[in-house]
């Protein structure tokens, strides 16, 4: 329920557990902060654009040797598969890939195989 002060809207909710020492504490609390609801992408990226970008942007790093990374798209949902040589680019894939415009979900299967 929303009421309009002299200043500012303020959304109030209500509740039977307010403290008792509120004056009115029946009527709620002020929220004035609204949450926004989460950004929609402009328009859903096919699989098959989906799975270049997301290898586009690993490789464009430098730091990812990629010839042992398969990258699978479902739905806008990635996965990518295979080994690499240290944690920190597992980690980097994922935050890459995560990254791209499109992509709903990473699933991060890279095992780590030191050199």
């Amino acid at each position: 329920m929303t009421e309009k002060g002299d200043e500012k809207d303020v959304r109030v909710v209500r509740s039977d557990l307010a403290e008792p020492s509120r004056p009115e504490g029946y009527h709620g609390v002020e929220q004035p902060i609204m949450p926004e609801p989460p950004e929609q992408p402009d328009r859903v990226m096919p699989d098959e654009e989906l799975s270049p970008a997301v290898k586009g942007a690993l490789e464009s790093d430098g730091r990812i040797d990629m010839s042992q990374v398969l990258i699978v798209v479902d739905e806008g949902v990635v996965t990518l598969k295979g080994t690499i040589g240290l944690e920190f680019q597992r980690t980097l894939a994922e935050a890459l890939a995560q990254e791209v415009r499109g992509v709903l979900l990473v699933q991060n299967q890279i095992e780590v195989i030191p050199a």
